[in-house]
């Protein structure tokens, strides 16, 4: 008997074990000062705030790959800890089909620019002012990083080495697609959104090793044609990232600069301007 049940308490730990080698947890840790001013006088807070990700992926029979994701996140003010929508998958051969709570074509197939905009600060951006509005609001599809997305949304994408094409479609009927490559060290990308009459967006960039360069473009009826120029570069053992520009008639521009702790730390300063609002972050993030 006690050897039945060793052998029995063996096979139930080795199938835990073998389970839980198909599920990762990555995430982040932040804490900082941000401070805001929008015409009245600067309002500071300190705010802390830690994010889980919860990766599961299983191998399937002839070749497919199905996956599934979800985020908690609790910040430091007493607020309790909420989750995001979750979102499944299936993959082949560079093929995804994945259903839920997940970024649109415009962003996922990499049309913001350079570091996927929202760049300025630890906190990743508070006005995000270098997307040009191409990740934010109603106009365009993105994943909600806590709770569940207004409508259910399904995505095609397709990787074949250094090009990326990708398809979403909202069950309210908005439809968007993109489409990246890098070629040497020129990466170029373009999206379009059916919202309204139509949006599209184009950007490039060139990677030179310890600097960068690009151009963002996006336009529609209702704010025009809006610009923005960025760059980086490595400076003082950190990294040195700044953009200017026009979104919607009123201008935008930010500096950042991140020095690297070790262990994934990075401690960066930053600020940012759009139209009469300015932003300053200041702070220490670390991933993991």
């Amino acid at each position: 008997m006690k050897k039945l049940l060793l052998a029995s308490t063996a096979l139930v730990l080795s199938a835990g074990l073998a389970s839980a080698q198909a599920v990762s947890i990555s995430g982040e840790g932040r804490m900082g000062v941000l401070g805001m001013d929008t015409g009245a006088g600067w309002v500071w807070n300190v705010e802390n705030r830690l994010t889980l990700q919860f990766n599961v992926s299983v191998e399937g029979d002839h070749g497919l790959t199905f996956g599934a994701w979800t985020r908690g996140r609790v910040s430091g003010s007493g607020v309790p800890g909420v989750f995001s929508g979750s979102r499944v998958w299936v993959e082949s051969n560079g093929l995804r089909l994945t259903f839920g709570n997940q970024d649109g074509a415009i962003r996922g197939a990499g049309t913001i620019g350079y570091a996927g905009g929202c760049a300025m600060g630890y906190v990743g951006g508070i006005l995000c002012a270098d997307t040009l509005g191409l990740i934010s609001g109603a106009n365009f599809h993105g994943q909600n990083s806590t709770g569940a997305i207004a409508a259910q949304r399904v995505g095609l994408s397709y990787t074949m080495g250094d090009v990326r094409a990708q398809l979403s479609h909202d069950r309210n009927g908005e439809t968007e697609v993109g489409v990246t490559g890098s070629f040497d060290a020129f990466t170029v990308a373009a999206g379009y959104s059916t919202f309204g009459t139509g949006i599209w967006t184009v950007s490039g960039r060139y990677n030179g090793g310890s600097w960068t360069v690009g151009a963002l473009i996006a336009e529609d009826v209702v704010s025009g044609t809006n610009w923005q120029i960025n760059g980086s570069a490595a400076l003082g053992g950190g990294n040195l990232l700044g953009f200017i520009g026009e979104d919607s008639g009123a201008s935008t521009y930010g500096i950042h600069y991140g020095y690297g702790l070790g262990g994934g730390a990075t401690l960066s300063a930053a600020w940012e301007t759009a139209g009469t609002t300015d932003t300053i972050a200041v702070g220490v993030a670390f991933n993991f």
